[in-house]
């Protein structure tokens, strides 16, 4: 069925919106993808602050020009194409389309029902490679915990040793002074 001339404009004008509040976007592909499963996935990213729009591609480089994204050829993406933006950080797009793959996935190929299309990132348009490359980056919180967690177990170590007494101590520096040799 035919998009009417009205309703394309309404939903090039939501999407321009969307993209000039926009931190983070992140394209995907969803063949196979059930009607349910997509509104599973369209909860689960406005619980975290994000919007999950399927809207044809051309619009897509319309609404990208407009915002003032960089350029997102409709050749680029290939299949049905989502878009999914956050306008409070750059990574979680793809981050949510990585934990999206591994949850839903067609039973009998164990291919997963999405795939990378593409992203901004730092104002440049990025492939599907180079997505899932920044997919795997960890979210500023996981980095934070991460960072403590190494700070922590350091001290957690020398209150070990210092706690041990004076033979394990001495140990310690006996071989510190092997290593340094």
């Amino acid at each position: 069925m035919a998009t009417s001339r009205s309703k394309k404009s309404d939903q090039l004008a939501s999407l321009e919106e969307k993209f000039k509040k926009a931190k983070g976007v992140a394209f995907t592909s969803f063949d196979g993808l059930t009607v349910e499963e997509a509104q599973v996935i369209r909860r689960s990213l406005r619980e975290q602050g994000m919007s999950y729009t399927v809207i044809k591609k051309t619009l897509i480089q319309l609404a990208a020009k407009n915002a003032g994204l960089p350029e997102v050829l409709s050749k680029d993406l290939d299949g049905a194409v989502a878009v999914i933006v956050s306008p409070d950080d750059e990574i979680a797009p793809a981050g949510a389309i990585k934990k999206f793959r591994k949850e839903f996935i067609v039973r009998e190929t164990k291919e997963p029902k999405l795939s990378f299309g593409g992203a901004v990132f730092e104002g440049k348009f990025l492939d599907a490679a180079q997505t899932a490359m920044i997919a795997d980056t960890p979210s500023r919180e996981e980095s934070l915990g991460r960072i403590i967690g190494f700070l922590h177990s350091g001290t957690s170590k020398i209150h070990g040793v210092l706690n041990s007494g004076l033979q394990r101590m001495f140990n310690v520096l006996e071989n510190a002074e092997k290593f340094a040799s």
